[in-house]
């Protein structure tokens, strides 16, 4: 019995020493024997429980924290901590002494291993919870303003889509009764009155197709989360053969081996679709030769701040008529033309629904020229397999 108290009286003159540096800790330290007396209670735990140590020392840590005898969660980090177990117990507001406090409950041992008390770290986290309750203010806040959003686009989608139709519709007529007009009193119209009328069909024609592509955009706008699997090679020789096709151009165009991805199959289409017949429409030599290549690429490779470690990099070659650096932005913009109106069919809406389907898919698209030799990349993220 001498030899333990001996020992036990060693012990808390050793920790009344480390006490010392323990009084400059912006934490409550707090130490108990087995009987769950205090042995060692520091400033920080005098500013915290109001209690001055002289008090303290000695008295029995359940009288002098009130309500701890019924936190059943930190008597028991207390008796696996003398059992051997350090714990831990988080800030509660059901207590008041944790309400923002954590708890480190950590088992006190003398020179040959035995247990002969308890250390309580108390950490104040009232500054962290704040923070984390603006954070979460934050966050429902920018969830409401995301649904707010995403409502509007909807219906803004759904405008678009509903008037865009319902103008297409006169359009028709229109142009069914100038088309009748001609026909049936074709004996009465001059050559002038028939130039005109058919300059008016070819002006409802392109609106037509003006109003296609503002539905293509709103379309793409609201398109959900992709699910299906997507392999580019084929899709893109499936492209590739329709432009051919269709063009009064001769092109040569080669696919090397693509990606698998997983996308919205009708728009990725469209995509490579715009691509590759603007390489083609944007070209004055006698073949248009175009290349479809792919590579695996990493951030730091793109240099650019972006979610995904990976990409793949869709790469679409043409030896066309290029553009000037300074407008690799510009050409992505709505309605944006390059070269004098009339002198290459199209909207200049093509590049733009591009962009749009690269953001659908999580990805995004760059443009570049050297010369004569046009280069658009496709950036998809790499998927992680699951």
């Amino acid at each position: 019995m001498e030899t333990q108290l001996k020992e036990k009286d060693e012990f808390v003159k050793e920790f009344n020493l480390a006490e010392i540096l323990n009084d400059h800790s912006i934490d409550a330290i707090i130490a108990i024997d087995k009987s769950y007396r205090v042995i060692a209670w520091n400033k920080t735990a005098v500013t915290i429980y109001g209690i001055p140590k002289n008090k303290a020392i000695g008295k029995s840590v359940f009288q002098l924290i009130k309500s701890l005898e019924e936190d059943s969660e930190t008597v028991n980090a207390i008796n696996h901590a003398l059992s051997g177990s350090n714990s831990f117990v988080p800030a509660s507001k059901l207590y008041q002494h944790r309400k923002h406090r954590e708890n480190h409950f950590i088992s006190l041992k003398d020179k040959d291993s035995n247990i002969i008390g308890v250390m309580n770290i108390v950490h104040d986290v009232a500054h962290r919870i704040k923070a984390e309750q603006q954070l979460q203010h934050l966050n429902e806040e920018l969830q409401k303003k995301m649904r707010q959003l995403k409502l509007t686009s909807d219906e803004l989608a759904s405008f678009t889509y509903i008037t865009s139709n319902k103008i297409k519709e006169p359009m028709r007529q229109i142009y069914t009764g100038v088309e009748h007009l001609i026909q049936v009193e074709a004996s009465r119209l001059s050559d002038s009155g028939k130039a005109s009328f058919r300059r008016m069909q070819s002006s409802l024609n392109r609106m037509d197709l003006l109003l296609d592509d503002v539905l293509s955009l709103a379309q793409i706008s609201i398109l959900e989360k992709p699910q299906t699997k997507v392999d580019l090679s084929v899709l893109i020789k499936e492209v590739s053969n329709h432009v051919k096709k269709i063009s009064d151009k001769k092109a040569n165009i080669v696919v090397e081996e693509i990606c698998v991805i997983t996308g919205h199959k009708n728009y990725l289409y469209l995509l490579f679709y715009n691509l590759l017949e603007n390489a083609v429409k944007f070209n004055e030599n006698e073949v248009t030769e175009i290349k479809v290549s792919c590579k695996t690429i990493t951030l730091n490779e793109i240099g650019q701040q972006l979610i995904e470690p990976q990409y793949y990099c869709v790469t679409i070659t043409d030896n066309g008529i290029g553009f000037d650096a300074a407008d690799s932005e510009r050409i992505f913009l709505m309605f944006e033309k390059l070269h004098p109106p009339g002198k290459y069919k199209g909207s200049g809406t093509g590049l733009a629904i591009a962009r749009k389907i690269m953001e659908a898919h999580n990805g995004f698209i760059r443009a570049e020229s050297n010369g004569n030799v046009s280069s658009f990349h496709c950036y998809f993220p790499v998927e992680e397999e699951k």
